[in-house]
């Protein structure tokens, strides 16, 4: 395993990579700024990537015999105020929906249902009311359009 270090001399368009190997080997390789500039890129997004890693991980040896975060949360009070808030996101959200769909034309309502609910191809559906495919993927974009709008 080996420690990749990276640092600037004073050589004009150089830099040098070092490496530190288990054994204590060192070796030293000399790179163009370029790609010092890009492995440096790298080593950023990869600590960007650890720290947000870190962020939403938990370590169980950090709970230290605190067993109750593992007990029924029928009677946890933080899950019951979770619950609650996800209940009136889900009534509202709902809500919203509703009053989108209630805003799209008769028509409108008819191909969301024959496609996603009876399961009908775009052809099938075309066929059916006498209009061509495109057509029908125009109105659906003009629907999803529309729902986009209402639902800001």
């Amino acid at each position: 395993m080996a420690n990749l270090h990276l640092f600037e001399i004073q050589e004009e368009e150089m830099k040098k990579i070092r490496y530190e190997f288990i054994t204590e080997e060192i070796v030293e390789i000399e790179i163009s700024d370029e790609w010092g500039e890009k492995l440096k890129s790298v080593k950023r997004e990869q600590w960007k990537l650890d720290k947000r890693e870190e962020r939403h991980s938990v370590n169980f040896a950090d709970l230290d015999g605190k067993e109750e975060y593992f007990a029924d949360s029928d009677d946890d009070p933080f899950a019951m105020i979770e619950e609650e808030k996800y209940r009136d996101y889900k009534v509202d959200h709902e809500r919203r929906i509703a009053k989108a769909f209630s805003e799209l034309s008769v028509s409108q309502r008819d191909l969301l249902k024959a496609l996603y609910e009876d399961g009908m191809s775009k052809q099938e559906y075309a066929d059916a009311i006498g209009v061509s495919s495109s057509a029908i993927s125009h109105r659906l974009e003009t629907i999803r359009k529309k729902l986009k709008k209402v639902l800001r």
